[in-house]
């Protein structure tokens, strides 16, 4: 049966690239604990890598719910006729972030590394003048619009909200801040740039000719951003900006009608084959779920949870509230699985249920804000648990193994990767592992391909 999927997706693949004038670019992904990433920390334990992961999903819950709270116990150039894919590698973030985007900016193209965001519309990079400016090994330098010939910011316009009036920016010209959870902000001025995107299998580039961005020379925030980190790509499809009366903003909606990213196993350190795509042609394989968008977010509705084939018992009335609300979202951002209270107990306690028949060794106090955790490996103790179902409406199904319900928080102690919320529900990456996820802009749908990326690598 497995040979048979996979021939079925190879079938679909090379059908849909026969098809298709438009151009295929792939790339790398780095995981920010895999050994290729240049923040890769040898004597990192599980301790800090589970920490990594609790800290990036509660961050991403806060900004994404907002007042919500958690109860802890060859050069190509596209145009409106020739419209290209675009992949860029991905490296997750040290802190409160998960992926990095590459790509250049300016003519003479600057390399830069980004956070990559599904849950904002927002494109920015550091610029000079800035304070504080990246230094020490390994930092990206910031862009120097000065130096560009394609640079152009944005003048200051009846349109404009802001504008600025002095150092470090030049004056009258359309300003910009936004501030993020935690107490993070970048601030500067609107302009457009020519930016680049670079495959690695065949060597061609694409150019995207005066998009959006805002160029910061302010960044704030407790512990500052990252000096390996330059700005964010944010790849929401929001009606765009005041600024921007022309609807060219946000950049997504400059790269075609769709997106998708593909993401290997967390925790292989050594996987090289994660990637995002942009475009029109990208992989939207699989079945697939209506997506729905209001002030520039995604929302999916579920229908059900299983474990093991069987679904459990959760009122229709709660998956109903939950649609209501439009508190159900896919994020990159996040590494957990973050879900309503409701349905959270009633899949704790079938856990807690299968855990016992199992012969797994709870832990009397586990470690917020993980309610339940065990006593060795997800590995060797957890080798008979049943995978989990995440249903979506119109039957669409995520599957997640073991390695998606529990993370190792400690060498001997692993815990359930799912966390209760008083509000928004957030299905993190963990549960999101070897799928090819797809968003279709135009159909307004997500899909679901359970698959070695490798095998988008053509």
């Amino acid at each position: 049966m497995r040979t048979l999927n996979l021939f079925i997706i190879l079938f679909v693949l090379i059908a849909s690239s026969s098809s298709s004038h438009a151009l295929k670019i792939t790339t790398p992904l780095i995981h920010r604990d895999s050994r290729f990433s240049p923040l890769y920390n040898a004597t990192a334990t599980a301790a800090d890598r589970a920490e990594r992961s609790v800290q990036a999903s509660l961050a991403r819950h806060a900004y994404l719910a907002g007042h919500a709270s958690l109860i802890s116990s060859s050069t190509t150039t596209s145009s409106d006729e020739d419209t290209v894919n675009i992949e860029a590698p991905l490296v997750p973030v040290i802190d409160h972030a998960s992926f990095y985007v590459n790509f250049s900016i300016g003519d003479p193209p600057v390399p830069q590394l980004a956070i990559m965001d599904t849950g904002s519309s927002f494109t920015w990079v550091k610029c000079l003048p800035c304070t504080p400016c990246s230094s020490g090994s390994g930092a990206v330098a910031p862009f120097d619009p000065s130096l560009s010939k394609t640079y152009s910011a944005r003048a200051c316009t009846s349109q404009c909200r802001r504008c600025t009036t002095g150092w470090p920016w030049s004056p009258k010209h359309c300003k910009y801040k936004i501030d993020y959870a935690g107490g993070h902000s970048s601030e500067g001025v609107y302009a457009t740039e020519q930016l680049t995107f670079q495959t690695s299998n065949n060597g061609f580039v694409t150019t995207i000719p005066k998009a959006f961005f805002g160029c910061s020379s302010k960044q704030s925030g407790p512990e500052g951003l990252d000096p390996h980190v330059n700005g964010v790509l944010g790849l929401m499809a929001g009606a765009g900006d005041p600024d921007f009366p022309d609807g060219q903003f946000p950049l997504v909606t400059r790269l075609g009608t769709s997106f998708s990213y593909c993401v290997g196993s967390l925790s292989d350190r050594y996987y090289p084959h994660n990637h995002l795509s942009f475009g029109d042609a990208v992989d939207l394989i699989g079945g697939s779920t209506p997506l729905y968008l209001e002030d520039g977010r995604y929302f999916v509705h579920l229908s059900g949870i299983s474990l093991g084939g069987k679904m459990l018992d959760i009122k229709k009335q709660v998956f109903a509230k939950m649609a209501l609300r439009k508190k159900i979202e896919m994020d990159s951002g996040s590494e957990l699985f973050l879900l309503y209270i409701e349905a959270f107990e009633v899949l704790k306690a079938e856990i807690e249920r299968l855990a016992f028949w199992e012969l797994m060794t709870p832990v009397s106090s586990p470690p917020r804000p993980f309610e339940l955790c065990y006593r060795g490996t997800v590995e060797k103790e957890a080798r008979g648990f049943p995978a989990m179902g995440i249903r979506f409406v119109g039957g669409v199904e995520l599957v997640v193994d073991r390695f998606g319900v529990f993370l190792q928080v400690k060498d001997d102690v692993f815990c359930l990767a799912i966390v209760r919320s008083k509000g928004v529900t957030i299905i993190g990456m963990m549960a999101q592992q070897s799928y090819n996820v797809g968003y279709d802009l135009k159909a307004m749908t997500v899909s679901f391909q359970k698959m070695d990326c490798q095998l988008l690598e053509r």
